[in-house]
């Protein structure tokens, strides 16, 4: 290949390099290795896991991704509190409880299938099936009084192929990503009290999981996914991405944010203290241009927006005097 610039096999991308963004999401700028390890995900069917520091754009791959492949986008965020359930399907117990709870006695309470709760992969594999509880239609005829279809989590499509996210794994209990491995591997799984699942056999998917790294990931987990991990960005990364969120603002606004935030970085890094964001790099830059300051090292406003957006808390509690000189 030489020095020619990869194009991906398994999607279209822009001449530039840039996803546009929509309107619920900005643009997105790819660079070689996040175009190499997206088509390998598409390639090989594997999950997409992406690793970085957080605010680095993990989560913004997915939709536009999808956007790109013009397939449905979900989303999923992990607590500590997720359950394999929370992402198949489950009952709602609280509703049957306060159900039993009212009903007179000798009233029977409504069939379980009427409490199922489907789960962002139940709405991937069987968005269908997830709109009516698995029910067939003479049992939703025969329990209408009880049967309320949920909400799609989607505004636009309902059907065809999806990217989903499921966001900050490392924030799940242990077990979980090994618990994932078999529904995404079979592509089917069995609803605790409810149907079995299957994706369709044309269906395709891509599942797009982020990690701040925060946890370790099991091994067997990793060996069944493709792993992109999202570096620090490089100056002119930091400016591309800045000329895309901003058109129309000053280039050299944006370099000299740019270098403030490269030297604030090598200063956390060499006291092991967490280097500023590209999000971050962007709230300064917007800071910068509606209040008219300039990344000025000796200005006291710009050292003030430097430690808001930039700096933050854990760095100037600890190294206050070395902030104030560094900026």
């Amino acid at each position: 290949m030489g020095d020619e610039i990869y194009q991906p096999k398994h999607f279209r991308l822009p001449a530039s390099n840039v996803w546009p963004g929509g309107a619920d999401f900005p643009p997105y700028v790819f660079n070689e290795e996040i175009t190499i390890a997206a088509d390998v995900a598409f390639a090989t069917g594997r999950p997409l896991l992406v690793s970085g520091p957080p605010g680095s754009g993990k989560s913004m791959l997915a939709p536009a991704l999808a956007s790109l492949k013009r397939w449905r986008y979900l989303q999923y965020t992990f607590t500590s509190r997720s359950r394999l359930e929370d992402l198949t399907g489950d009952l709602d117990h609280l509703r049957r409880l306060n159900d039993a709870q009212a009903a007179t006695p000798g009233q029977s309470l409504p069939p379980r299938w009427t409490y199922l709760q489907p789960g962002v992969l139940w709405w991937t594999f069987d968005p269908a099936g997830a709109g009516t509880l698995g029910a067939s239609e003479s049992e939703r005829r025969n329990h209408a009084q009880h049967f309320e279809a949920p909400r799609h989590p989607e505004s636009g499509r309902t059907q065809g192929n999806v990217v989903v996210l499921l966001d900050e794994i490392d924030k799940a209990e242990p077990d979980l990503p090994n618990d994932l491995l078999e529904p995404l591997d079979r592509r089917r799984f069995q609803v605790p009290q409810g149907p079995e699942v299957k994706a369709g056999g044309r269906l395709k998917y891509l599942v797009l999981i982020t990690t701040n790294g925060e946890r370790e990931l099991p091994p067997a987990f990793l060996r069944r996914c493709v792993c992109l991990s999202i570096k620090d960005p490089d100056k002119d990364r930091l400016l591309a991405i800045a000329a895309q969120h901003f058109p129309k603002g000053n280039e050299d606004l944006h370099r000299g944010v740019a270098e403030r935030l490269l030297e604030h970085r090598r200063s956390a890094k060499s006291m092991d203290l967490r280097p500023p964001s590209t999000s971050e790099f962007l709230d300064a830059i917007r800071a910068c241009a509606q209040l008219g300051i300039q990344p000025d090292p000796q200005d006291r406003v710009w050292q003030q927006i430097a430690k808001a957006t930039l700096a933050k808390r854990s760095f100037e509690d600890e190294r206050e005097q070395d902030v104030g000189t560094a900026w």
